[in-house]
């Protein structure tokens, strides 16, 4: 028969065992996970370079965290919604979204809350919905990434790169804008997030040849690398602030 101090220290026990107050709850601490997006193809493609440089990295280790990949559609205001599904599903720590289309490899600084004027169409042939993203937004929002550490070592992985402050008014920047006012179930662990364009298959590398996946997924794996190195660098004190 149990006495009221051995009860006492069993039940003290299994609350020390279980985390305290923190079980079950949305604040627990956040999983050692990498989310990586991508997009599906469009405007008549049959690939999305940013969807094809990612998908390879599910599930694979880098600087002691998983992998998670996720695909988003390239349809206004429906990747809201796998976006959010794939932060609350993986409650990652650091958020990176690709999307396709630019020059060279571009570290996008600045998501803004507008479509282009020229409207143009998604998947479903549908333009933009309004002027603004969010109504009543803030107009900017700035990346989370460290972005001199990307540029740094995209050059030192010999992938042509520059940073950007206008993802554009397609499904990229809306992707980017969304991303960085995301709150709720798994992203407030979230210790950095941003957006990073890539250049398609074929585009001249300014250093000589073409652009092909094996340089395009270089430059997604410096871009992973880079920003867990910073947080790392951060929190051992020695790196000051992530971005």
């Amino acid at each position: 028969m149990l006495t009221t101090t051995t009860f006492a220290f069993l039940l003290v026990g299994a609350f020390l065992l279980l985390g305290g107050c923190g079980v079950g709850g949305d604040r627990a601490s956040p999983s050692r996970t990498v989310l990586l997006t991508g997009f599906e193809p469009f405007g008549g493609r049959t690939v999305n370079e940013s969807w094809e440089a990612v998908k390879v990295l599910e599930g694979i280790t880098v600087r002691g965290r998983r992998v998670e990949v996720a695909r988003l559609p390239v349809v206004y205001d429906e990747m809201a919604a796998p976006l959010a599904a794939a932060i609350a599903r993986t409650r990652p720590e650091v958020v990176i979204s690709f999307g396709v289309g630019t020059e060279v490899v571009r570290v996008e600084t600045l998501a803004r809350n507008g479509y282009n004027p020229a409207r143009p169409l998604d998947n479903l042939g549908k333009p933009p919905p309004r002027a603004q993203l969010e109504v009543a937004g803030p107009e900017t929002v700035p990346t989370g990434l460290p972005s001199e550490r990307l540029l740094a070592a995209l050059a030192a992985a010999d992938v042509p790169a520059r940073a950007s402050d206008d993802a554009g008014g397609y499904l990229c920047n809306e992707c980017f804008y969304r991303l960085m006012r995301t709150r709720g179930p798994g992203a407030d662990g979230i210790r950095a997030r941003g957006f990073v364009h890539v250049p398609p298959a074929g585009a001249a590398n300014p250093r000589g040849g073409e652009f092909d996946l094996p340089t395009i997924r270089r430059g997604v794996q410096a871009v992973v690398e880079a920003t867990l190195d910073a947080l790392d660098a951060a929190a051992g004190g020695g790196g000051g602030s992530a971005r």
